[in-house]
């Protein structure tokens, strides 16, 4: 007697977040998928414009998979989310040339959660590899369906974990254009031997470094508090996270700032803090974190230059200070997103390489996508 063939899934789209089951969607997206997680969620809801999409797929009434989506048009604020950025930093680096045609790709459908790293499904363990590949199949093609339905030019995942093989084996068998992304870090904490255990990993010189560093820390009186993101807060941060923007030259809009961190205290509050630096006293430093699912989420971060001087806070808060808290609350990794490689790297994080993937509406524009993606592979 043959077994029956397991049934399809049915995949239903959502313009709200179903709070009933944020437990089961959450469960489904595994390690480092916080920013397509209800608390994220909730808080993306909040700022989106037009309203995301949910897209839920069940199999004899229980969910086994799980993508978010966002309709972003040209005027987004989300830059780094939008594939026409993307794409044009994309072929800048590899041709030395802009890419204006890229503009083209908007409006658009990204998929995978509105964050520059990690970009996610979630798909249940049980259903096997096939089950699991049928389900990420579903998933996309509804995505695809809902973005052309909407007149949108293309469909992206701009930040899949090179790891991701399922995912990426799904886009790539759909036709998207696959292309060299960013790269996000990752610090594995200590399972056992605490603080000692980290600098274990470095090598003599690197190791002296950071007990220097610290030593300066402790000199200084630098003393480190976490809390609830408040309301009261949130006006002596915003001061600090426009001077690290001034500090490399970034144009920014306090008042963005400010509504930024209000929606993250109302709709994320339960995996959200701050852990802030303190010199003699005084407010010198944040860092804005997620706790979820036993991992660790470095958001964003902001100094008083003025005030630390040549204190190495940079350094104290947001790498020894942090890992001392996820030791102490028993987590396994700390996620730090993309940029500042060089940092990351001197202080023990792992580099994880992300592919974007981006398929358009029109021919023409894929055509130019694949053309992209092929010259790119030719120059790594």
């Amino acid at each position: 007697m043959t077994g029956r063939r397991p049934k399809s899934p049915d995949v239903t789209v959502g313009r709200a977040l179903e709070e009933g089951g944020t437990e089961r969607w959450d469960e489904l997206l595994g390690p480092r998928g916080f920013y397509a997680a209800s608390p994220w969620l909730r808080h993306a809801q909040a700022t989106a414009d037009p309203a995301p999409y949910y897209f839920t797929a069940a199999v004899s009434g229980e969910v086994v998979g799980v993508l978010p989506a966002y309709p972003l048009h040209s005027g987004t604020p989300f830059v780094f989310c939008s594939p026409g950025r993307v794409v044009d930093t994309i072929h800048r680096a590899a041709t030395g040339e802009a890419a204006p045609w890229a503009a083209e790709l908007l409006p658009a459908l990204a998929c995978g959660g509105r964050n520059p790293s990690h970009t996610k499904a979630g798909v249940a363990r049980e259903l096997g590899p096939d089950g699991q590949r049928e389900t990420l199949t579903a998933l996309v093609e509804a995505a695809e369906a809902e973005a052309w339905d909407a007149d949108m030019e293309s469909v992206s995942f701009l930040y899949v974990d090179e790891d991701d093989t399922l995912l990426r084996s799904v886009l790539d068998g759909r036709g998207y254009a696959a292309m060299p992304g960013q790269t996000a870090y990752s610090l594995t904490v200590p399972k056992e031997g605490g603080f000692d255990a980290y600098l274990s990993r470095f090598g003599s010189h690197r190791r002296r470094n950071i007990t220097r560093e610290m030593r300066l820390l402790d000199a200084a009186g630098v003393s480190y508090r976490t809390q609830p993101l408040s309301e009261g807060l949130i006006d002596e941060l915003v001061p600090l996270e426009l001077a690290l923007y001034a500090k490399h030259g970034t144009p920014a809009d306090p008042d963005a700032f400010r509504s930024v961190l209000r929606s993250v205290s109302v709709n994320a509050a339960s995996a959200a803090r701050v852990t802030t630096a303190h010199l003699e006293g005084r407010l010198a430093g944040f860092a804005l974190t997620f706790t979820h699912r036993g991992e660790l989420y470095a958001r964003q971060a902001g100094f008083d230059y003025d005030a630390q001087g040549r204190v190495p806070l940079y350094f104290g808060l947001v790498y020894y200070e942090l890992l001392r808290l996820a030791l102490s609350e028993g987590l396994t990794e700390i996620h730090y997103s993309t940029g500042s490689d060089q940092a990351k790297l001197s202080r023990g994080c792992t580099p994880r390489r992300q592919i974007a993937y981006v398929k358009a509406r029109r021919g023409e524009r894929q055509a130019r996508l694949a053309l992209l993606a092929e010259h790119c592979a030719t120059v790594r």
